[in-house]
């Protein structure tokens, strides 16, 4: 069966990463790739090379345990194996133990963002993807009356164009994989006043220092040493969104929120 993959086009020219990735969907038919979760994110995981092997649409999971949706994702692979083709929309039972899984097909539009690996190995060309959605505890899918948080909230709805998907997490994954602030790479440890990073306090005071080190700060500022913890800048971009607006602060400036609601900009002292 031919396809845009590496292995269909040669893969003499691969780096390590694609040479491996092919080993194992020559080895296995599929290979897994799970992403761990990340504070608001929760993780998820997918195949890639069922398309390659059988024809039939990649699959992905969202929101449980990664090891778990590792081996159900397997499992998913072996029946399209065994002659049981996956359907759009159909109540899928063998996945979870004691209730079925909801196959629905993934709009196009999210595959950069969450499937890179699978992108990359059908070379820039987006595979059919199939979701498979879980129900909560009572056996209630996210689209149901009375379902639960955790079910909802966890789950993406990919059948819907990313444009079109409700505000969220899923939809703002482009602004948690990029840092807006110059100096400081998304995955940077930053400082942050303690209160900051617990969720007591908002963010009052952003500084870019001369060295071009950044700091969040609570309204005391960081007169206090002590009170200085390190925290990701993913996660303060995650929870606090409108801190992006001050990336442009050159260095040796701050921006500080007034009483009256407003920002002010000053040299630091």
């Amino acid at each position: 069966m031919s396809c845009d993959c590496w292995l269909c086009a040669g893969i003499d020219s691969a780096g390590s990463r694609e040479r491996n990735m092919a080993w194992q969907v020559q080895e296995h038919g599929w290979s897994v790739v799970a992403v761990a979760a990340e504070h608001e994110l929760p993780g998820w995981a997918y195949s890639v090379g069922i398309a390659h092997t059988s024809g039939a649409p990649e699959v992905c999971m969202f929101g449980l345990r990664g090891r778990d949706m590792h081996v159900w994702l397997n499992a998913v692979g072996q029946q399209v194996r065994a002659g049981q083709p996956l359907r759009m929309d159909e109540e899928r039972l063998g996945v979870l133990d004691g209730f079925p899984v909801v196959v629905r097909p993934v709009h196009p539009s999210w595959c950069a963002e969450l499937f890179a690996l699978a992108l990359d190995f059908y070379r820039g060309s987006p595979p059919r993807m199939a979701q498979l959605i879980w129900p909560d505890r009572h056996g209630v899918f996210p689209w149901q009356p009375g379902a639960g948080q955790r079910c909802r909230s966890h789950q993406p709805w990919l059948w819907l164009p990313r444009d079109d998907h409700p505000p969220g997490p899923w939809t703002r994954l482009a602004s948690l994989s990029v840092s807006p602030f110059p100096d400081a790479p998304i995955d940077e440890l930053v400082q942050g006043s303690r209160r900051v990073i617990s969720g007591e306090a908002p963010i009052a005071g952003i500084v870019h220092t001369a060295e071009g080190h950044w700091q969040f700060l609570d309204s005391r500022g960081a007169e206090d040493l002590g009170d200085l913890g390190m925290v990701h800048l993913r996660h303060l971009v995650a929870d606090h969104p409108h801190i992006r607006d001050f990336a442009d602060l050159p260095r040796g400036h701050a921006a500080w929120l007034e009483p009256d609601g407003n920002w002010s900009r000053r040299p630091v002292a």
